[in-house]
C-alpha cells in the first residue's frame, strides 16, 4: 500500500517511504526523538518528585535539598544513560543530553520544591 502523492511533490519522490540515496550516518525519524525526550522529561520529574518527598520528610532544609536534588537528577541521567547503553546516540542525537537536560528547567526544580515543602510540612508543622 502506498500514501497517496503530495501536492507540490515531484514526481517519483519517496513519500513515507525508502529514499535511495544513503542519508548519512545516523537517520532519525522527529517523532521518535520527541517521544525519547518526553519520556526523559517524565522520568527526570518523577525523580524531582521522589527526591522533593525524600528531602521534606527528612527535614532537610537550606542548602542540602538542593544537594538533594542535584544527586536524584545525576543518579536519574545515570539510570537513563544505562537503559540507553551500549547505543545512546541510537535514542537521542547527543548523549550529553541525557546528563545536563533540564538541570535548572522550571518544571523540574519547582516540582522538586513543591514536594520539598509540602513533605516538610506535613511531617515537621503539623
Amino acid at each position: 500500500m502506498q500514501a497517496p502523492p503530495v501536492p507540490g511533490a515531484p514526481q517519483g519522490a519517496p513519500i513515507g517511504g525508502r529514499a535511495s540515496e544513503a542519508l548519512g550516518d545516523q537517520l532519525y525519524v522527529p517523532q521518535n526523538i520527541k517521544n525519547n525526550y518526553d519520556v526523559m522529561n517524565f522520568n527526570k520529574i518523577f525523580a524531582s518528585l521522589l527526591a522533593g518527598v525524600f528531602a521534606g520528610i527528612s527535614g532537610i532544609t537550606g542548602y542540602k535539598g538542593f544537594i538533594v536534588y542535584l544527586l536524584a537528577h545525576a543518579i536519574m541521567a545515570g539510570l537513563l544513560l544505562l537503559k540507553a547503553s551500549p547505543h545512546p546516540r541510537r535514542f537521542f542525537p547527543s548523549p550529553t543530553t541525557l546528563a545536563f537536560s533540564g538541570i535548572l528547567s522550571q518544571t523540574e526544580m519547582l516540582t522538586f520544591i513543591l514536594f520539598w515543602t509540602l513533605a516538610n510540612n506535613v511531617v515537621h508543622l503539623f
